[in-house]
């Protein structure tokens, strides 16, 4: 039986409900029960009973009778269905004859948690819609809970078989660009104790409510991990440029519409507010130099970028994740001038920062595997969304033909879309046959997933990049609650649609070895293990 079989209708009954937050328990029907664990998709996905509507209604979801509607018309049910084999893809050229396989990294791919302050006055409640929706989601408020439960998730994974060698997030870590937000996905990825996503006045006045503003004790992300920046990081609803509202944040007003936790269901209000001086904007350099506080386990201190680190071409910096063999390249796709559906690469980003770094690269003699928010082709040259073009701005296929002319460019992987997808940008020749990007899913929306990767030289002259996706595991009724909000806000279509393509779900993509990093793999394969985490570890019930 599904988790959501035996759920309630999301409105307590009136004796319950002591304060304007009821416990989670009283949400749903006695003896619901959580999902069993499984080590990744490979065993058994979390699936929808209920097909996606073709049209949304106008009832929003968000609201107290939204759910109690799409409740009752069962949107909100799941199930742990079949596994989802790897498919096997060869796009790029190369033979699958494998002869002794070696696994060089083992590593996660996360993105597009947007944590958010529900209770920010520069929030958009009011415009939130089916077209253009996000403005609110009705699981927002448990993304604290959700980021430290996958957090838990991998950590028992890992301890089926072997430790990741890190992590990469691949921006929109939070909703918009305040301190308050930034401090608590920092603190959330490194374990703190007592976390509490709540701001303004204190919504949690009676203590073990188990509410999504109660205070939690993180589990900390099981590797280092490296920031990327999103349009969410730096834009106000990673939509607008901060200069234009700074002050607002500062407020009592939600002048666009804001959640008021003061009322049952949290409903969206323009009324005053109580303020928060922790919800005042960041910019670069100021998330930089908070994330120079982490401390050193997970790590790494600054999560990839030097404290005090040039920003001029953006927030960019190379790694070696795996020394020797396989570097990454963090670049930075916002687009400065506002608006949120795409991002912007320029001439000035690629000549001062990106070219020289895959020169250098190429030069070293390692892979590459680049990480940004945005897929090469969301960005666009206009200014905001639809001003006037930008002359030194890229086209998304210029910017993947200077990527795609340096071989040794393996893999990127991006965001911002909320769904999965892999794709090959093809390069020029053989010699030149382009690279795989990979975008995964929003921990903010359905699916809920992230990507385990596993790159491996196959003893034939190309490596395996494994690509396995991974649902959290529900182990309180919070956990169980976002995903059931999830799921109701899907299958009701205020949220967009993702692909269920198998090509965009669990892959092995084949990669020639590159002529410039035949000695490093070689190298790197002397000593690596030969068990394949993709076919054993992940594969385990």
């Amino acid at each position: 039986m599904g988790c959501g079989d035996n759920l309630s209708s999301g409105i307590p009954d009136a004796a319950v409900v002591e304060d304007t937050l009821a416990a989670c328990s009283s949400l749903e029907a006695e003896g619901t029960v959580s999902l069993a664990h499984v080590s990744s998709t490979l065993v058994g996905a979390v699936e929808l009973e209920t097909n996606r509507v073709a049209m949304a209604q106008d009832i929003n979801p968000s609201t107290v009778s939204g759910e109690a509607e799409y409740t009752a018309l069962g949107y909100d049910r799941y199930r742990l269905g079949e596994g989802i084999p790897h498919v096997q893809r060869t796009d790029l050229g190369g033979t699958t004859d494998f002869a002794t396989r070696k696994s060089l990294a083992y590593f996660v791919h996360l993105s597009d948690p947007q944590l958010a302050d529900d209770e920010s006055p520069i929030r958009f409640g009011n415009l939130d819609n089916p077209v253009f929706g996000g403005a609110l989601r009705p699981q927002e408020a448990y993304v604290g809970q959700m980021l430290s439960a996958f957090n838990r998730t991998l950590t028992r994974i890992e301890a089926l078989g072997r430790e990741f060698d890190f992590g990469v997030i691949t921006g929109d870590c939070i909703d918009s660009a305040q301190y308050n937000e930034m401090r608590w996905f920092i603190d959330i990825m490194d374990g703190a104790s007592g976390v509490e996503t709540d701001s303004g006045e204190d919504n949690d006045p009676v203590a073990g409510v188990e509410d999504p503003k109660d205070p939690f004790d993180a589990v900390a992300f099981p590797a280092p991990w490296y920031f990327v920046f999103g349009n969410h990081d730096l834009q106000v609803v990673g939509t607008s440029v901060i200069e234009g509202s700074a002050g607002v944040e500062l407020g009592s007003i939600g002048v666009l519409g804001t959640r008021d936790y003061r009322e049952w269901g949290a409903p969206v209000t323009n009324q005053p507010i109580p303020p928060d001086p922790d919800r005042r904007f960041v910019d670069r350099d100021q998330i930089i130099a908070e994330l120079h506080q982490s401390p050193t386990t997970p790590g790494p201190v600054g999560h990839g970028f030097a404290l005090g680190a040039d920003t001029t071409f953006g927030a960019n910096y190379t790694v070696d994740v795996v020394p020797g063999l396989l570097r990454l390249i963090s670049i930075d796709t916002n687009d400065d001038t506002g608006g949120g559906e795409y991002g912007m690469f320029t001439q000035s980003r690629l000549d001062g920062f990106l070219i020289p770094a895959l020169e250098q690269a190429e030069s070293d003699g390692v892979l590459v595997m680049l990480a940004s928010h945005h897929p090469s082709d969301l960005i666009d040259r206009r200014e905001g969304e639809n001003g006037d073009p930008i002359e030194e701005a890229l086209e998304p296929s210029d910017l993947q033909a200077a990527i795609a002319a340096y071989p040794n460019v393996i893999l990127a992987l991006v965001g911002h879309s909320h769904d999965n997808k892999v794709k090959r940008i093809e390069g020029a020749d053989a010699e030149h046959p382009g690279y795989w990007e990979m975008t995964t899913s929003a921990i903010a929306d359905w699916p809920t997933q992230v990507r385990i990767l596993e790159l491996v030289d196959n003893g034939n002259n190309t490596l395996s990049i494994f690509a396995t996706l991974v649902d959290h595991d529900e182990d309180t009724c919070l956990e169980r609650r976002f995903r059931r909000l999830s799921a109701m806000d899907y299958v009701a279509a205020w949220s967009g649609r993702v692909s269920t393509d198998p090509q965009d779900l669990n892959v092995e993509l084949i990669v020639p070895i590159p002529a410039s990093a035949v000695a490093s793999v070689a190298s790197a394969a002397a000593s690596a293990p030969s068990q394949l985490q993709s076919q054993t570890t992940l594969a385990l019930p």
